[in-house]
């Protein structure tokens, strides 16, 4: 199998785990950001579909991974989440055929990226090698004369579920409000006091110089502000 081939088989699996049609799960190429005085480029995306309800739309997007025998590995998780941010979608899907190493792994369960294995369950020698519609004409024929699925599908990590709306468990009765009082402190004032009166050379009695002079804890002597 070759990666275009691989391509379309997985597009033909996102069809039939999330209920679309094959055709509303599309290939494009989406314009990064200008920035002034910067070479324009893009961003590849293997897979491309919305969801969504009467409320919002969400983006997601997907990479298809043929492999030989090689595991996808930590960096190419973290280039999906990088893509993922530059063209602001909800949800980002890895497929490959093989397996993930651990560090990619790790990465899509700190980055909420969902990881799937996806294998031909069938000869790919019976598929084109590049027209895409004959490709998926012919894995709707096998699918629709077979109870079985056209592709050996694992969940390795699912993340988080845009489309689940109802809540896990039922909520439970809250008990009854205890009432709550509050309580309405008595009002103070607050005394300003003004200038001492002129009968020595020290501020409040104490120490030179002092401010309220005695100590801070027992009232002291004069100055500043007290509150009763």
């Amino acid at each position: 199998m070759n990666s275009v081939q691989y391509e379309e088989l997985c597009r033909f699996f996102l069809a039939q785990e999330t209920g679309l049609p094959v055709d509303k799960i599309v290939s494009v190429r989406i314009p990064n950001p200008k920035r002034a005085n910067l070479p324009e480029y893009e961003h590849q995306i293997d897979l491309h579909w919305e969801t969504g309800d009467d409320v919002c739309l969400y983006l997601n997007i997907a990479n298809a991974k043929w492999r030989s025998s090689a595991k996808v590995d930590q960096g190419e998780i973290l280039l999906l989440q990088q893509v993922k941010q530059e063209v602001s979608a909800h949800k980002a899907v890895m497929i490959t055929n093989t397996e993930f190493t651990s560090g990619a792994e790790a990465v899509a369960q700190d980055k909420g990226i969902a990881l799937h294995i996806a294998k031909p369950a069938f000869s790919p020698a019976i598929l084109s090698v590049t027209d895409r519609g004959l490709i998926q004409d012919k894995l709707a024929e096998m699918a629709s004369a077979s109870a079985k699925p056209v592709f050996d599908h694992t969940v390795c990590h699912r993340a988080f579920d845009l489309t689940m709306t109802r809540p896990v468990s039922a909520p439970t009765q809250q008990p009854a409000a205890v009432p709550v009082t509050t309580r309405v402190m008595p009002s103070y004032a607050t005394r300003v006091v003004g200038s001492p009166p002129q009968r020595g050379g020290s501020l409040g009695g104490g120490n030179a110089g002092g401010l309220g002079g005695g100590s801070a804890n027992r009232g002291g002597g004069g100055g500043g502000y007290r509150t009763r």
